[in-house]
């Protein structure tokens, strides 16, 4: 019986990587005041930052309800699928908990989720082990198995341009402690436990990038690697060159979309790297 793998819009998978692999993406809905829009169905990368940039009010962002699960579960289901759903982690978002609810719901089916403990393009490379152990003739199970182990062994660190969405959003996590200490700082996050929390403070932008390329060249080699971002595409394939040095598969790279914008902001720089073993 043929798997296929879900995962939802926070985790900012390319669209061309997740139609190569076979992964369905279930929209995360964001809103401006009474506004929604589906996580890049309704609303482009390109126009939520425009919108976000702006206007003068904030974007708040829902996970997808049951139903909309249901609604790619359901044609999978019925065409003789079994399904692997990897997640954003549940302690940012009911996501996980929506996909596990719906699951319920087709009590004939075969549908292992997966809670990454990851954002963003860690579930993405998660969601990807999860497609590379089905073409190599993984059951469900087993796909499963892979994306965890996958999720294990990553790491995600961020550079915001500032914390202000992330606190206005509430993921702020464990880097509430430097929201009083700021000043000019620039912090470099990190995901740790599931949870956004304070890895360092450096005092200029371009400092905590250079930090980042350090981060990335002490912990190699990877198994894989992903660069997440809203920002320019030279600052960006500069750190997808860095980290290329250190990953003999290509790296992935990417802008964040609504689900993730909507607390990280613009300007936001960051990577995925799933350590080798």
């Amino acid at each position: 019986m043929a798997v296929k793998v879900v995962t939802d819009s926070a985790s900012d998978i390319p669209a061309e990587l997740a139609e190569e692999l076979g992964i369905s993406i279930v929209p995360c809905t964001v809103f401006f005041g009474a506004d929604g829009f589906k996580d890049g169905v309704e609303i482009s990368k390109e126009e939520f930052f425009h919108r976000l940039t702006t206007g003068n009010v904030m974007p708040t962002t829902t996970q997808p309800s049951v139903g909309d699960f249901l609604d790619v579960y359901r044609p999978l289901a019925e065409a003789g699928h079994d399904i692997v759903s990897v997640h954003v982690s549940g302690k940012l978002s009911g996501t996980v908990n929506s996909a596990r609810l719906a699951a319920q719901e087709l009590p004939d089916a075969t549908v292992e989720t997966v809670d990454t403990e990851l954002a963003s393009m860690g579930v993405a490379l998660a969601a990807k082990a999860a497609a590379d152990a089905v073409s190599a003739g993984a059951d469900a199970a087993g796909a499963a198995e892979a994306a965890r182990n996958a999720a294990a062994s990553t790491e995600v660190f961020v550079v915001p341009d500032t914390l202000e969405y992330l606190k206005r959003g509430g993921r702020i996590g464990g880097a509430q402690a430097l929201l009083g200490s700021l000043l000019s700082m620039k912090p470099v996050l990190k995901l740790v436990d599931g949870e956004v929390h304070p890895h360092e403070k450096v005092r200029t932008k371009a400092k905590a990038v250079q930090r980042m390329r350090e981060i990335a060249a002490s912990g190699g080699p990877y198994r894989e690697a992903a660069v997440m971002h809203w920002v320019s595409d030279e600052e960006a394939n500069a750190m997808v060159e860095h980290i290329a040095q250190f990953t003999a598969n290509p790296v992935v790279s990417g802008s964040i979309g609504a689900s993730i914008g909507a607390h990280a902001g613009p300007g936001v720089l960051g990577f995925a790297l799933v350590k080798e073993g």
